[in-house]
């Protein structure tokens, strides 16, 4: 594949997520609006906060697995199927929680780290730092790598003969940068009001804006979550 096309690749991607994107950050700012003056939002939020110090890395887990894999399959079956439960929901379920419990873990240990590298402030400076290092090499080099890796892999049957197909030269620029470019318009908003927020909230905000760019994804891109 050829950079210019690798380029195309990624406008299109771009261009397909523009109104969900703009969308989800509307409700990003209306989330961020309640954190700030809305007392019963904050009471909420902390109660769950709690119950993240309580059960540590079970709870990144668990919280990604119910955004990323099963909110998805729930769509499917609601508004696509008409409530009608199939093998290959059970299946896309099955193989996809273990990947995105994993991420949820790894996410929480890539936040840790933030917090040890460049503190725990909310301030501009903070915050641009973290987005910086999250969005330009953490999520292009290791957490799209191994996710899109994965159901690359997935969707080969799980064959090992099959990686060495999947992580060719063209991994990157077919696979990984028309994803990531998408994912800026997203991503880039949603993890600096990640990083506004106290470390305890951080992994519950990131999974709450996880389930809402599912929920929007799905219903403005029906042939994806289709195919």
């Amino acid at each position: 594949m050829t950079f210019s096309h690798a380029v195309r690749q990624a406008a299109r991607a771009a261009r397909a997520n523009i109104l969900p994107g703009l969308f989800l950050q509307a409700i990003l700012l209306v989330f961020l609006a309640l954190y700030l003056t809305h007392e019963g939002t904050r009471h909420v939020l902390f109660q769950v906060a709690d119950l993240k110090q309580e059960s540590g890395f079970l709870f990144a887990f668990v919280i990604y697995v119910l955004s990323a894999a099963l909110l998805p399959e729930l769509l499917r079956i609601g508004i696509f199927q008409k409530g009608r439960i199939t093998r290959k929901n059970i299946q896309n379920f099955l193989t996809a929680a273990p990947v995105w419990g994993l991420m949820g873990v790894l996410v929480d240990l890539f936040y840790r780290l933030q917090a040890l590298w460049f503190g725990i402030g909310n301030d501009v400076g903070t915050i641009l730092i973290k987005v910086a290092v999250d969005q330009f090499l953490f999520s292009p080099f290791v957490g799209n790598v191994f996710v899109i890796g994965y159901f690359a892999w997935r969707d080969a049957g799980f064959r090992f003969p099959a990686l060495r197909k999947i992580f060719n030269r063209d991994f990157f620029p077919e696979r990984i940068f028309p994803v990531q470019v998408a994912g800026w318009c997203i991503w880039i908003p949603g993890v600096s009001v990640v990083y506004f927020m106290p470390p305890e909230l951080q992994v519950p905000v990131a999974a709450l804006i996880q389930a809402f760019w599912v929920l929007v994804f799905s219903v403005v891109n029906r042939p994806r979550l289709d195919s």
